[in-house]
């Protein structure tokens, strides 16, 4: 493949002077990584883009001439805001490599994915796209400039918007943290006055009822601000190993102590395999901590029991847990994510709005059902 190819139209015009200096590469420019083992390539693709500028800012280059090179370079910098990156270099489907790795190794959802092929046979476009999160696809046969700087423009859109939500999910997890502490002081000076007062008041006192409801009431708000708090908490889910069958077995200890807490005499019925996954220890524990809790708390008052299972089928492990009490109302279940949705009056309403964040950050699914014996069955099926 030869790089004269690789814009072929009228648009792309080279000029001998230099660029002269101006304000804009005084501002921080968009960083973009160039993938490709021809430094024809690497070239061409400078001398095309050299005066291109985004909302002011010009583009800065890197060059990295194999796959793995590219994956050093973004393990150290996760600033840039696009790939342009060829798919046959040092193998066959490198470039589909990086790519994959991209999303799933270096968990980086912002950076924009251009992938470019001299090679089409090698990656065809229709299972690229399908399979790879990427966001444009071109031959470089068909790559002229004009398309390239659109290309290079709808990118920059986007990743622009994406650090946008991103810091504006950010601004409102502090704010919310904030907000929790302020709260978490005021109610523990209530409780603190209304323990005052109540020490003060004779036994037989009809105030003493009210300052019990205050002190109730409190108690319930902290409850709220601690669950705020741990879902402003949860922030990237980074990848991590962890062998779900030894987390499941700690979270499951956990809900042992909830159920005796709440006066439940449940019976736990484990079937765990020992597998690895792509999960946080912490933010995985969290997850089957507040299935099995809701499990406790629902199952059937006579008997109650809960099952913890774990199976690996190819490349997928489904973690399940149901219960033998009262399936889901088919009007509520559409709702059960929604935060504060509960239908125990001295619930929160945050746990499985909890496990849907977490769920969502590893791209893993949850299915709710029913089971034979009528309870609930939550299935979170993770891609190995």
């Amino acid at each position: 493949m030869h790089s004269d190819n690789l814009f072929a139209d009228d648009d792309l015009m080279f000029s001998g002077d230099e660029p002269e200096d101006s304000l804009s590469r005084d501002i921080d420019p968009w960083h973009v990584l160039i993938v490709d083992d021809e430094p024809d390539v690497h070239s061409m693709t400078r001398m095309v883009l050299g005066d291109f500028e985004f909302e002011g800012r010009p583009l800065e280059f890197t060059s990295a001439y194999s796959g793995e090179e590219s994956i050093d370079l973004l393990k150290n910098n996760a600033g840039y805001a696009v790939v342009l990156l060829d798919v046959v270099m040092e193998t066959n489907t490198a470039g589909l490599d990086v790519a994959h790795r991209i999303r799933n190794e270096l968990n980086n959802q912002f950076i924009r994915v251009i992938l470019r092929t001299g090679q089409p046979g090698f990656a065809p476009e229709h299972k690229v796209i399908t399979e790879l999160d990427i966001n444009d696809y071109w031959q470089k046969a068909e790559l002229t400039s004009r398309r390239l700087t659109t290309s290079m423009t709808t990118a920059l859109r986007s990743y622009r918007d994406l650090r946008k939500i991103e810091l504006n999910r950010e601004s409102l997890a502090q704010m919310a943290k904030s907000v929790a502490h302020q709260i978490r002081n005021r109610t523990m000076t209530i409780n603190g006055f209304a323990g005052l007062a109540s020490r003060k008041l004779k036994d037989d006192s009809e105030i003493l009822q009210y300052l019990e409801t205050i002190a109730s009431e409190t108690a319930r708000l902290e409850e709220i601000v601690k669950s705020v708090t741990t879902f402003a908490s949860i922030g990237n889910c980074e990848h991590c190993i962890s062998d779900i069958s030894s987390v499941a077995e700690k979270a499951v200890d956990l809900c042992r102590e909830y159920a005796q807490e709440i006066g439940r005499d449940v019976l736990f019925d484990l079937a765990l395999s020992e597998q690895k996954i792509d999960a946080r220890p912490d933010l995985l524990e969290k997850v089957i901590v507040e299935l099995v809790s809701n499990a406790v708390f629902f199952a059937a008052e006579q008997q109650p029991r809960v099952f913890v299972s774990t199976k690996t089928e190819g490349q997928v492990c489904t973690l399940q847990v149901r219960d033998n009490g009262t399936c889901i109302n088919d009007a509520d279940l559409p709702y059960i994510f929604d935060p504060f949705f509960t239908t125990r009056p001295e619930a929160v309403g945050m746990g499985l709005s909890i496990v849907n964040r977490i769920v969502s950050g590893y791209n893993w699914t949850v299915d709710v059902s029913c089971s034979d014996e009528g309870g609930a069955v939550f299935s979170v099926v993770i891609p190995l």
